[in-house]
């Protein structure tokens, strides 16, 4: 499979009819969250090949930045992970400002938009799937994008028919706006009281599940409620007062909130986990050393400064500079396409100036958001709408621009679940992504000697020196094989090739000779260990170990390391065996002798560290 440079929401081909169609017809849009959200971070942003980082959905990092109702669930080495709280909300802070002029707020408000003492509640959109087997007219919400088109299509317009490949979703033209269904109305926003506008403001709110997934439209849907004169400008013309510039408040200003929401760390240095060694922890440049064979496009040489950088102001408008990079750690990016499972783009600093108005107002006809920015975030990150940049072609049968939607595989730990280099015989899960075929049938392998053929499927992976070796497989279905990468691979890229009723799909990993990764027994980071006393006694980890105890711990990834280092709870634990289980391929275990010292200590952090590198943190509770 050749490899793609995705191409997140590039500027259109040629002209469409349409707000942001890109190549295609322009008519069925594809919905950014289905064509790209297997490249975004655990921050869910990510950039196109000019490295300008965005967001389409929810920015859960720049939420947990400003405490707008999250909690920590778990860190990894590849970002930490956050959860909705499920009470004591309080409203959204500010996370952002639309071209309109109108503030962006997360996804909390007052139940009652007219009282600030009513309850506070998760806002919810009034868009929803529409019932359609064949894709032959727009709901009405969109039409305003695609001036000249009629609802009901002509034939050579049609999009395609609703199927697994081509599935509910996928293009934002898919989607009804329901008036009355939710709290927010086809802009994706509501006129409210808020607590910096008590006397009331249009707003639109990020959306959100219970869960915290993003709900369509996401930010800002197809068009802005308010007359959009604000963007990216290269003049800030007239006279104009600092509000903030160096790092420091520039004297006395007229409170307002599109003065004073901006996060404003203009001298921290902007960090990114790269995927080639999550591991290594943040880098202030980047991409940093890659294996042989992956391209990238987007760099920083020299340590770059984040968030916003200048504010200024007049009568009628604000100013503000800012580099397009967070203050919060951010990557990494993993890809599909044969890359060794790095995502091509890495950011780059932008310099971008963007101007709001200071008096916002509805618009007499609503402008369409379009592609690239349509706001920016209060640290200076853009604000992207729900497209890619591509669309449908009636007559090729496919979409066409955007970034890359070929069928694949994306290939993690089995043990941690994190992306990252793979060293031989590391136990790994292929998920398929955009509906390829990877197995026939479910099925589990009957002994510890795992088959090279399982449920159907067969996986080969093809090393950087060129040597194809099969793979034995665990577990196989339709939705996910778990498979030991085989011995002997040859560190840099290497192609996964899975094969199953006649077809083939491709993933790529990063050969690296150690990386070790330990096993989970759920989603909180339980380590998948027990403990054993001097006795005999064996102690589950659902339960309390002792102190003094040895803890039986699992892992992946030990590759051609010969000793492990460990810590739990921050202490030197001792570890008297690293290396193979013996039973299963691929299973490393590390029995590690809990310090004395730690009775009582209860929930603590195990990691061990093999040439150098440091495992994904699980946890124990120590008695």
């Amino acid at each position: 499979m050749k490899l793609l440079l995705a191409v997140c929401c590039a500027a259109p081909l040629f002209a469409q009819p349409g707000g942001g169609g890109g190549a295609g017809d322009g008519i069925w849009r594809r919905n950014a969250a289905f064509g790209e959200s297997q490249t975004f971070d655990a921050c869910q942003g990510h950039q196109p090949q000019n490295g300008q980082y965005h967001y389409h959905v929810n920015p859960v990092c720049l939420r947990a930045q400003l405490n707008d109702n999250l909690t920590i669930a778990r860190v990894t080495r590849t970002g930490t992970i956050y959860k909705e709280k499920s009470s004591g909300w309080a409203h959204s802070p500010i996370l952002g400002w639309a071209q309109d002029g109108y503030p962006i707020y997360g996804p909390y408000g007052y139940s009652d938009a007219t009282n600030p003492k009513s309850a506070i509640q998760r806002m919810r959109s009034s868009f929803q799937l529409r019932q359609i087997t064949r894709r032959t007219s727009l709901p009405d919400w969109a039409l305003p994008n695609h001036s000249g088109i009629s609802q009901q299509l002509a034939a050579n317009q049609y999009g395609p028919d609703v199927s697994v490949s081509y599935p509910l979703g996928r293009y934002v033209e898919d989607y009804d706006y329901v008036a009355g269904s939710g709290d927010l109305d086809q802009y994706n926003g509501r006129t409210t009281v808020t607590p910096e506008f008590p006397a009331g403001t249009y707003a639109y709110f990020v959306t959100i599940d219970d869960n915290g997934n993003p709900v369509f439209p996401y930010i800002v849907a197809g068009q802005f409620r308010g007359a959009a004169t604000g963007g990216q400008v290269q003049q800030a013309p007239g006279t104009l007062t600092d509000y903030f510039v160096n790092g420091a408040l520039s004297g006395t200003a007229a409170t307002s909130p599109l003065l004073n929401t901006w996060e404003t760390n203009a001298t921290k240095y902007a960090q990114i986990v790269s995927p080639a060694n999550p591991a290594a922890g943040p880098i202030t440049t980047w991409p940093g050393a890659l294996p042989a064979g992956v391209q990238t496009s987007g760099s920083v040489t020299t340590p770059a400064l984040a968030d916003v950088q200048r504010v200024r102001y007049s009568s009628s408008a604000v100013y503000v500079n800012a580099t397009g990079l967070p203050s919060y750690t951010f990557g990494p990016w993993f890809g599909f396409a044969n890359n060794g499972g790095i995502f091509a783009n890495f950011p780059a600093v932008q310099s971008v100036q963007f101007q709001f108005p200071s008096a916002p107002a509805a618009a007499s006809t609503p402008t369409a958001t379009g592609l690239g920015d349509c706001g920016l975030w209060v640290n200076g990150v853009a604000v992207f709408n729900f497209l890619d940049g591509a669309s449908y072609s009636n007559s090729g049968g496919a979409d066409r621009g955007g970034g890359g939607v070929a069928p694949g595989v994306l290939i993690v730990s089995a043990a941690s679940y994190e992306g990252g280099p793979t060293a031989p015989g590391s136990l790994v899960t292929a998920y398929p992504i955009f509906n390829p075929t990877i197995a026939t049938s479910t099925q589990a392998a009957a002994s510890a000697n795992w088959p090279n053929s399982l449920g159907g499927a067969t996986v080969t992976v093809r090393d950087s020196a060129g040597v194809s070796r099969p793979a034995q497989i665990s577990y196989a279905s339709p939705g996910q094989i778990n498979f030991a990468v085989p011995a002997g691979m040859a560190n840099g890229v290497a192609a996964v090739t899975v094969s199953a009723a006649g077809s083939s799909t491709t993933g790529s990993i990063n050969v690296v000779s150690t990386y070790p990764n330990l096993f989970m027994l759920d989603d909180t980071g339980l380590a998948a260990a027990y403990g054993i006393s001097e006795s005999g006694t064996v102690t589950p980890v659902t339960s309390a170990i002792p102190a003094g105890s040895y803890l039986a711990l699992f892992g992946s990834g030990l590759g051609s390391a010969t000793s492990a280092a460990a810590t739990i709870g921050g202490v030197s634990a001792t570890v008297t065996y690293a290396g193979p289980q013996g039973t299963y391929p691929g299973l490393d275990q590390y029995n590690i002798l809990i310090p004395p010292a730690l009775a009582g200590k209860g929930q603590v952090d195990v990691v061990v560290t093999a040439a150098g590198l440091p495992s994904n943190a699980v946890y124990i509770t120590v008695q």
